[in-house]
């Protein structure tokens, strides 16, 4: 964005009059004149009033993008054990949720985790699936039932 576009937008947004006292400390007691900034100062008093357009860092912006993927693949590996024994089905959130919250290992829920909480959460569920895996084959056993997609009986 040029020069002359940021003070435009200031002035849009502002008077002259008003913007004095902050070009005045902007330049440091240098100047009370827009016209009269440096591009540094300029710069610094655009976004030091227009905040969300300041160009972020890119090297911070692929750490977030790593630290998102990294989560979305741990969150995949809970989904699909949570899946195979039974716990999560993808119509219904609300079985799974709730044990998120009663019975997970830090009682939240999945979108609330972060990247080195989930290994505890990895080891709850491999735990479980096993389990299940060993249970499936137990006749009569619940794993049983739900391994062959049955009800049991109430009698």
């Amino acid at each position: 964005m040029t020069k002359e576009t940021k003070k435009e937008r200031l002035l849009t947004k502002f008077t002259r009059q008003n913007l004095e006292q902050t070009v005045y400390m902007q330049s440091k007691g240098r100047t009370s004149d827009l016209d009269l900034l440096t591009t540094e100062e300029l710069q610094g008093l655009y976004f030091l009033f227009f905040p969300n357009e300041k160009p972020s860092n890119v090297a911070k912006r692929v750490l977030q993008l790593e630290q998102e993927k990294e989560i979305k693949r741990l969150r995949s590996i809970i989904l699909s054990d949570a899946q195979y024994i039974g716990l999560f089905t993808p119509g219904n959130w609300k079985r799974f949720n709730d044990f998120m919250t009663q019975n997970s290992v830090f009682k939240k829920s999945l979108n609330k985790y972060s990247v080195d909480e989930f290994p505890e959460l990895i080891k709850q569920f491999k735990s479980m699936r096993y389990k299940f895996q060993k249970n499936r084959t137990t006749v009569g056993s619940k794993a049983w039932y739900q391994f062959l997609g049955l009800k049991p009986s109430l009698n």
